[in-house]
């Protein structure tokens, strides 16, 4: 079922963020950070959640406010959705720089890395807590099957799909270590 597809996606993008405060708790230490695999995990945030996990939930939402309403909910959600998209480009837009060794302070860094990670774990826990229970709620199986008639499947993940990407090997390599 489509939410269960979600939850697990939600506890990939968690490990993912674990992996990205661990980076934060290194450079806090002043120990040196793997930036390359700092824009990998970045990336395929960017990549396949703004453009597959995102659209998903959004099918689902809208189809619950049609059906159901609550318009508050999913107008915030849909807030958080282009909020998120924005924020994640721009901390991608940071590690980028970077890699081509421009100077941005630790502390500087440190922050929107933090900053990133803490509105990227509220987001996840606001869907977790709120959103996902209501919808489960109140629909019903026919909800599910015109849902799935909405929703087109996206390619398979590249990173937690049954083959990894040649793109994301290291960070793989980095979560199986």
């Amino acid at each position: 079922m489509m939410l269960e597809t979600i939850h697990a996606e939600h506890g990939y993008i968690n490990r993912l963020l674990n992996i990205l405060q661990q980076k934060l708790v290194a450079i806090e230490q002043g120990k040196t950070v793997n930036y390359s695999l700092l824009k990998d995990i970045v990336e395929y945030l960017h990549q396949h959640a703004e453009q597959c996990h995102h659209p998903k939930e959004d099918v689902i939402y809208h189809y619950y406010l049609e059906h159901y309403g609550d318009k508050e909910t999913i107008a915030q959600l849909d807030l958080e959705h282009e909020e998120l998209a924005k924020l994640t480009q721009a901390f991608a837009d940071t590690v980028d720089m970077i890699l081509m060794d421009a100077v941005i302070p630790l502390d500087v860094f440190a922050e929107k890395l933090n900053q990133f990670v803490l509105r990227q774990r509220e987001h996840l826990q606001f869907e977790e807590r709120q959103v996902l229970p209501l919808i489960r709620r109140h629909f019903t199986t026919q909800d599910w099957v015109n849902v799935a008639e909405l929703y087109q499947e996206c390619e398979c993940d590249p990173l937690f799909g049954e083959q990894v990407a040649p793109r994301y090997q290291r960070l793989h390599e980095h979560m199986s270590a």
